[in-house]
């Protein structure tokens, strides 16, 4: 058979993904107001929407009472046609979550890497924990197609591999990577650094979006950047783009150790924000306050605690001069602040916005993030979008050429 742009299965499947995209966007249509809409004819509507039902991706859901004549089924997307298993690998745990094409998310469980460490075999008891929450959360009425993931860790977007992991994630090194995690859960497993989908998340649903280019920038234990560029997260050579907190600022010394430089994480992350309240305790000779948790330090300064405020003034300062480098190299139109810190933008981002301008050239428009303080949290939210985006390319490059093949093997006498 000659293989040609508009040979018969192409034109099919083109039809078919034509017709499932009109019933996703606009969802109760029968099939004869899919023929007035897309100008294909009734025979060629039944037909596409014949191997759409085959697929569940569309379902009948009753007569059409609008239509004159006849009533015809109305029919509507089927997002449960298959789900995808969600993780947020973190500093202290993963949180684990389930989506359907719908994309939204429902968590399912949290894994605690302290829960882990009493286990001879640590690596082993979180397999076991995974295998758990997926058997416990399985949906009924479709499969985990796809895994989504994100982690604190440079990923290769072509090997799935992971690197620069954090300490407390080294032990389980060997079961954090693409393939890895694919062997274990028995779906394709798309993992991604946590801050590019953080980033997408913002670009979606947050403050990113509508912008051609922004920056997110997560702020906490780590510091790290998505970078999107013309509407596309950049990931530079091996995926390694945004890890904007190893940027070495100066040398440090280390006493027997050597010489080493001081990492701007160690600066404007959570070790930097540390540094800043046990100064400020000690010079206000308030002893509680020295013994704040990063979340009560947040916390305090959101209830408008005196000394918690001058702490965050005093973390502008250190934020203005990389702030002000990152928005003269890049120039991008936005730049949002997420992260643990970033839960406290509104105490310390005035102070940078009056700074800023008389640094840069060009100015972008700052903001904190509200998909932080969401249930689902903004890179859940990313993991989720990223595997719906690919479900739907799975269906329009494999799933629906399948059913065109096997339908033309019908039609010819074939198995």
């Amino acid at each position: 058979m000659l293989t040609s742009i508009g040979n018969p299965q192409m034109i099919r499947n083109f039809n078919e993904y034509l017709i499932l995209e009109l019933i996703v966007n606009e969802a109760g249509l029968s099939r004869a107001e899919i023929s007035r809409r897309t100008g294909l004819s009734k025979p060629t509507v039944s037909s596409a929407v014949q191997n759409l039902l085959y697929h569940r991706l569309v379902v009948e859901t009753g007569l059409d009472t609008n239509q004159q004549g006849r009533k015809g089924q109305v029919l509507e997307f089927n997002p449960q046609v298959f789900h995808i298993f969600l993780l947020d690998i973190g500093a202290e745990g993963i949180q684990t979550g389930m989506t359907d094409l719908s994309g939204k998310v429902r968590n399912t469980g949290y894994i605690a890497w302290a829960e882990l460490e009493g286990h001879s075999n640590a690596q082993q008891a979180l397999q076991q924990r995974l295998k758990d929450i997926v058997t416990r959360h399985a949906p009924e009425d479709g499969p985990i197609r796809f895994v989504s993931a994100g982690i604190p860790a440079v990923v290769d977007p072509y090997t799935g591999y992971v690197q620069t992991l954090l300490p407390q994630l080294e032990r389980y090194g060997e079961l954090l990577s693409a393939p890895a995690l694919r062997q274990l859960l028995g779906a394709e497993v798309l993992l991604d650094n946590d801050v590019n989908l953080a980033a997408v998340a913002e670009q979606e649903y947050g403050n990113g979006a509508g912008a051609c280019s922004f920056i997110y920038i997560s702020l906490g234990e780590g510091v790290g950047t998505g970078i999107v560029i013309q509407g596309q997260i950049y990931r530079g050579l091996a995926g390694a783009a945004g890890e904007w907190g190893q940027a070495a600022l100066r040398k440090a010394e280390t006493g027997i150790d050597g010489t080493e430089y001081q990492r701007l994480e160690q600066y404007i992350g959570n070790e930097g924000l540390r540094e800043l309240l046990h100064e400020a305790a000690q010079q206000s000779d308030d002893t509680d306050a020295a013994s704040w948790t990063i979340p009560e330090l947040l916390e305090q300064a959101k209830n408008g605690h005196p000394l918690a405020v001058q702490v965050f003034e005093r973390y502008a300062d250190r934020l203005i001069l990389p702030l002000a480098q990152m928005a003269s190299l890049l120039a991008p139109e936005r730049i949002v602040l997420g992260g643990q810190i970033g839960q406290a933008a509104d105490v310390f981002l005035p102070i940078v916005q009056q700074a800023l301008p008389a640094l840069v050239p060009v100015m972008p428009e700052l903001s904190a993030s509200r998909l932080e303080e969401s249930h689902e949290g903004a890179i859940m939210c990313g993991a989720a979008w990223a595997g719906v985006q690919r479900s739907f390319r799975y269906i329009r490059e494999e799933m629906l050429v399948i059913g065109g093949k096997e339908a033309i093997q019908q039609d010819q006498g074939g198995v």
